[in-house]
């Protein structure tokens, strides 16, 4: 049987067995179960020992653990149909611990003597064993004792102080075995010759006798009907009682039914259900409520009135107060009003009685019109009129909305902010760039430098157009236009169409320019790259 001691932490430290109640099968049982324990890491170099106490009080020896952390279930723990355990550690640098105390039971068995007449076993066997027990635990805690020593000088110390208390047990074990001993043959004296003890004084099983069955004290006497026992005497060396018995005393001189009770003298009443005053049947007194007709005729003074009729009493009386001259009509109509009985007001049953029930107002539904309640996206007024703000079309649509068509207004007009610019030359063979995945649509602007004459060729270089393409798309783009051969190497000749595509990857592609001729022309351009904001 596995038991595992856990370490839980509530306001300190504690170590709770799990199961903590054990059953351990018949009892005086020995050798059928194994208790295994698994232990904390914080036990790992403990001695380890566990405790009983039965469930009539004897304490037993601590029994040792072995070194793997079991223990044999003997006549230690089987002996006894219930009792209680508890594991201890002790450590080596004075550290001590202690399980919660579990429980442990065992179920009786029978009689296993085959029938014969001899006395079950003395008290003073029962204890030899027990002491030969805690001889066999002692020598086994010296055995761990003497094994442990040779690890520390603590564990010897330890080990000593055991041994000690072992030594000290078996001296007890001796005393108590004398005692039993003796015991034993006082009892063996009064036990009959002839077999077990049957009855005693007539009266079998666990017998209690009483003073009077063993003739402590005499049975008094037997009083007769209409008697009362007196005790004349006790006699406080034996206890003997001498009682007589007497006949009871007429008391009619001191109570008499007819005497009429006033304010100084008592006697007998009578209830009179008229004025709110009944006798049960088994004469308790109780008060009579008044009905409703009496607390309409307010006339009967002595009618009691119950909590559960306080407030119809208390309307009646004021409104029937409400006609008396003391009283000013305001102060008519503020009582009668706050009582409800002012006939200007109707109660919910007095109305619906009277306009009949109230109408209730249906929900709406596709079909059906009725009444409704605000939604997403839907403000009401103080006056209940629905509405829709762009507060509620901003909640609605997670976004907005002036701030959206905005910025598709910039969209449709191309009116982006500058993200990339760029430059390249376009010739005979076609030429490519790559633009960022921020430019959404880009610019292409073809510049034609403008020949002032041979010896100063470039005067001025102005745009000759320029084209917008969105991300995706294509354009066609007009260059050249005037003639020129610049010194630094770029040429340009006359008017020619130029095919640009702008890929969606962001690659730019010039197409070819002036395949016509052999001559080498450059036509150089700019980029820009927007981005829709």
């Amino acid at each position: 049987m596995e038991i595992e001691i856990l370490e839980q932490q509530c306001g300190g430290t504690e170590f709770v067995p799990s199961p903590h109640r054990l059953h351990l099968g018949a009892q005086n049982a020995e050798g059928v179960d194994r208790l295994q324990f698994i232990l904390p890491a914080a036990w790992a170099e403990c001695t380890l020992a566990l405790y009983l106490r039965r469930s009539d009080g004897v304490q037993l020896a601590a029994i040792p653990l072995d070194t793997d952390g079991s223990v044999t279930v003997d006549r230690r723990l089987t002996g006894s149909v219930r009792g209680q355990w508890m594991l201890a550690a002790m450590g080596s640098s004075g550290y001590t611990a202690y399980t919660r105390p579990g429980s442990y039971d065992v179920y009786a068995t029978l009689p296993t003597d085959g029938g014969s007449e001899e006395l079950p076993p003395s008290v003073y066997e029962q204890f030899v064993a027990r002491v030969l027990e805690s001889a066999r635990a002692a020598a086994e805690s010296a055995r761990r004792a003497e094994n442990g020593a040779a690890d520390t000088a603590v564990q010897a110390a330890l080990a000593q102080k055991a041994a000690d208390k072992i030594l000290a047990d078996r001296t007890d074990a001796d005393a108590c075995a004398k005692r039993a001993e003796a015991a034993a043959l006082r009892a063996e004296s009064y036990a009959p010759a002839d077999g077990r003890v049957l009855s005693v004084n007539g009266k079998g099983g666990a017998v209690r006798l009483t003073a009077q069955d063993v003739a402590a004290v005499p049975r008094p006497a037997q009083p007769l009907p209409g008697a009362v026992v007196r005790i004349l005497s006790v006699n406080s060396a034996t206890g003997a009682v001498q009682t007589d018995t007497t006949p009871l005393p007429d008391l009619r001189p001191y109570v008499r039914s007819e005497t009429v009770p006033t304010a100084e003298t008592s006697g007998a009443v009578r209830a009179d259900g008229q004025y709110g005053v009944a006798v049960r049947a088994d004469a308790t007194l109780t008060t009579v409520p008044a009905t409703t007709a009496q607390l309409d005729r307010m006339t009967e003074a002595y009618a009691p009135l119950t909590p559960a009729l306080l407030p119809y009493g208390v309307k009646k009386a004021l409104t029937s107060a409400a006609g008396a001259a003391g009283w000013s009509a305001q102060e008519k109509a503020a009582a009668l009003l706050q009582l409800g009985a002012d006939d200007r007001f109707y109660s919910k049953a007095e109305a619906d009685r009277k306009f009949g029930t109230a109408y209730t107002l249906p929900c709406a539904t596709a079909a059906v019109l009725g009444g409704v309640k605000a939604g997403r996206g839907v403000t009401v007024g103080a006056d209940g009129t629905l509405e829709v703000t762009r507060e509620n079309l901003n909640a609605v649509l997670g976004f907005s909305l002036t701030e959206k068509l905005e910025r598709l207004e910039r969209m449709m007009n191309m009116d982006g902010k500058l993200v990339y610019t760029g430059a390249g030359v376009a010739g005979k063979s076609a030429t490519s760039l790559t633009v960022p995945g921020t430019v959404n649509y880009i610019v292409v602007r073809m510049v034609a430098p403008t020949a002032e004459n041979d010896a100063n060729p470039v005067a001025a270089a102005a745009d000759y157009g320029s084209t917008r393409i969105v991300r995706g798309g294509t354009a066609v783009a007009m260059v050249g236009g005037t003639s020129s051969d610049l010194s630094n190497g770029v040429k340009c000749s006359g008017a020619a169409p130029v095919r640009i595509s702008f890929a969606d990857s962001g690659v730019l592609s010039i197409g070819v320019v002036r395949t016509d001729t052999s001559l080498s022309f450059e036509y150089p351009f700019n980029v820009e790259g927007y981005q829709y904001v």
